[in-house]
This record gives structure tokens, sequence and C-alpha cells, in this order.
């Protein structure tokens, strides 16, 4: 760094920001961070205000905790570092940890590509990993074995099928530690180009299963972030496969938003770049049925058969081994249990009643969250058919499946409709009791 200039200074001219842009930057993160939970009150920042932290005069001031919070997400560097500490001391407490790159920075930030280290900056470690990066990892010689990006490979094939039986809720923090790990590989290592893009489709196979899981603990925003991050990092490098395979969970979020249009757009961009790989057949099921429902959320009966009917006719031609992982979920009763769900989204209760019933009945063990997400529907369905019992029956599942350990954020927003859907009928046999159980799972 040269002597005359700051390295918040440095760090900004290097994004190529002039301060009232930079300033324009730290408002717009201000607001996401609020939105997010991250922090607690909206911080406010100025020309002014930057150009003090700038200076070479010390002390400067030292920025309020939300404050500092949005300019270490900004410059990816603690305070101190930067050269703001209390009263001119030596800093204190734990660095906030760096966040991804946002979604809406330019090209060369996406944490993807070769060349983010040259615009931001080298990131230090996550505190969590610090001492096992002190060694080799820091080095200027740290060669990445293939065994090691072979683990972290089965790492992310365990954590979806965790999510498969358990939910997403308690999977997003690891994902991002393991995530930014595989950045901190690519950022810091030494690979051929072979390992290297095997490293950066890894980071592209965490980001959209770290987007999924985040969905499912009901925390959308975060999700459609790393969903972003995600196709962003397909469209740069090319890579179809993991472009269908976001741009399906997107379109599955899109319904659960009420954003059956956009849903749509998003599963028949799906379907281009899925033939673009010669995506097997399983892979195109699963995007028709993605289609199909935001059909029905728009309340397009016709275009939503449609939809239907091919995602039938591809699964019925059977696997495929070229079939990736994120599709193999789709058994006959998961498929069932989507078109059930499209049946109900359109109105047709009796037959979204007999498709998730008996969805419900054939799902295994290793499917628990997808059998939950059934039994809250099922539950709705029996309820809009006059079923009460079979309602009551469906949800006291639901409920068990909860408090063994199914821990899907989705799962537990559906017990809350089921308890406004059952409400109206309190004094029907066990609908009182189950009222209060239901309570006390979604408090």
């Amino acid at each position: 760094m040269s002597s005359n200039r700051s390295l918040m200074a440095e760090l900004r001219q290097a994004r190529n920001r002039t301060q009232e842009q930079a300033v324009a930057d730290l408002n717009k993160l201000a607001g996401r961070l609020v939105t997010e939970g991250r922090v607690g009150k909206r911080p406010s920042f100025t020309v002014r205000q930057l150009s003090k932290w700038e200076s070479e005069t010390k002390p400067r001031p030292y920025p309020h905790p939300d404050t500092r919070v949005v300019l270490e997400a900004y410059f990816r560097r603690p305070v101190a570092e930067l050269g703001l500490r209390p009263n001119g001391t030596e800093p204190y407490g734990a660095p906030v940890v760096t966040p991804l790159p946002l979604a809406e920075q330019s090209v060369s930030a996406v944490p993807f590509t070769s060349t983010q280290s040259a615009d931001t900056g080298d990131q230090d470690p996550p505190p969590w990993l610090a001492e096992t990066t002190t060694g080799a990892a820091s080095s200027a010689d740290w060669s990445i074995a293939e065994d090691e990006v072979e683990i972290l490979r089965g790492a992310a094939d365990d954590m979806d099928a965790q999510d498969q039986q358990f939910g997403g809720t308690r999977l997003w923090r690891p994902t991002r530690a393991h995530l930014l790990w595989v950045h901190h590989m690519i950022d810091r290592g030494i690979y051929d180009e072979q390992l290297g893009q095997r490293l950066h489709a890894l980071a592209g196979k965490f980001t959209t299963s770290l987007g999924w899981f985040s969905y499912d603990a009901g925390l959308h925003t975060q999700a459609r972030q790393y969903f972003s991050e995600a196709l962003n990092a397909a469209m740069l490098t090319g890579d179809d496969v993991l472009a269908s395979r976001t741009l399906s969970n997107m379109a599955r979020q899109a319904v659960d938003l009420n954003k059956g249009r956009e849903a749509i757009r998003f599963a028949r961009l799906a379907q281009t770049h899925a033939n673009l790989w010669g995506a097997p057949t399983r892979v195109t099921a699963l995007l028709a049925i993605r289609e199909a429902q935001g059909h029905a959320r728009v309340g397009d009966v016709f275009s939503c058969e449609g939809a239907i009917r091919r995602a039938w006719t591809e699964w019925e031609r059977g696997p495929d081994d070229r079939d990736p992982d994120w599709t193999t979920f789709l058994n006959w009763s998961e498929l069932s249990c989507l078109e059930g769900m499209c049946r109900l989204d359109l109105g047709q209760t009796g037959r979204a009643q007999k498709l998730l019933a008996e969805s419900e009945r054939l799902q295994d063990v290793a499917h628990s969250r997808n059998r939950g997400m059934c039994l809250g529907r099922l539950s709705v369905a029996a309820i809009g058919t006059g079923d009460i019992d079979h309602s009551v029956d469906a949800t006291k599942k639901a409920i068990e499946l909860v408090r063994t350990g199914m821990s899907s954020a989705r799962a537990v927003q559906q017990l809350k409709i089921v308890h406004r859907g059952l409400t109206p009928h309190h004094r029907a046999r066990g609908v009182r009791d189950l009222l209060d159980e239901i309570r006390a799972v979604v408090a």
C-alpha cells in the first residue's frame, strides 16, 4: 500500500468507485442487512463521513456497531484493519464474518472467478478456520490435492441427503462454512486447470444448495441472493447443469412466494439450459412439474394439465445413468405429491387429496421432509373436501415428524396454514386438542 492513502481508500479505488458511489453502495447494503436481520438499526452513510474514515488524520471517528457490520461486509476487512479503532487503541471483540459477495456486484466480483482477489484484495480466512489456515493453507505453495476436493464433494452430497430427510434449517450454516473454505482454496491454492474446474463446480454446487437450505429455513432473501450467485457462476463458466438445477430451485421458491409467472419463466429457462446439455428424462420431468406448479399458482388449468402430462411422460421413460444427484428424490411418490400440490392450487381438492394420500403412504424414510410437506398439503386438501378426520390424522403425522427431528421451516409454515383451516372446525372430534398441539409446535 502507498503511504499517502488509507487502506479503505485503496480498496474503494480498486473497485473503481468514487466516494459518492461507495456511499450509495453502503446505504444500499445497510438496507439489505437490516432486512436480513444482521443489523438492528439501519445506519446512514455520507460522503463527509467516508472522507473522515479514509483520512490519514488520526484518530479517525470510530463507527457505531451496526455501522461496523456494514463496513466490514462491504470492504471484507475488519474495521481495525481499515484503520478504525476505539480512541486509537487496539481493536477488541471478534471480527464480523465476511459475507459472500452481493449478487448485484460486478461480474469481476462474483466469488467463483479467479479474478476476485485482484478486485477486492485477498481475504483472511474465516475466524473458525484460522488455526488450519495459518500453516500450509496460508503459504505461497499450498497445493490442492484431489482427495481434498473429493472429500468436500462428498460433504456436499451428504448435506443434500440430510436435507431430504430432515430439512435445511440446520444445514445452511455449515454449508456456508464449507463454501467459504472452497472460495479460500480457489483464491489461495495451487492447482491445474482440470482441478480448478472441479473446484469451481463444487463452489456452484455448494452455493445452489445453500440457497435451497436457506429457502427451506424460511430465509427467502438470503436464498434469492445465493441462487443469484449460483446462476451468475453458471453463466460465467458455461455450466448448463448448474444453471438447470439453480433455475429449478428458483422456480420452486417463486411458487411459495406466490410469484407464479416468475416460476414459469424460471422453469422454461431451466428447460432451455437442460436442452443445451442433453439432460436425461429425470431432469426434464422435474422441470416440467416445476412449470406446472407455476401455472397452477396463477390458475391456468390448461397449461398446467399439459405440463403435468409432460412431466409424467418424461418420468415414465425411466432412470438414466446420467441422472444428476439432485434429481434422485423424484420417485413416483414425490412426483405424485407435486402433482397433488398443483391440483390443490387449482382448487381440485378431491383429486389432490387422493394423490397426496397415496404419495404419503409410499414415501420412504430417506425423504421424511418431503413426506412432511405432503402431509401438510394432504391435511389442507382433506379440509377442502370436508374430511376432517383424515385432516386430523395427517396433521398428527406431520407434527410427529417435526418432533422427531424434521426441521424444515416450510413444513412448520404449512402447519400454520392447517391451523387456520381447522380452526372453524374446532368442535369436531379431536380438533381442539390438535390445534393446541399445532400451536406448541409452531410457537
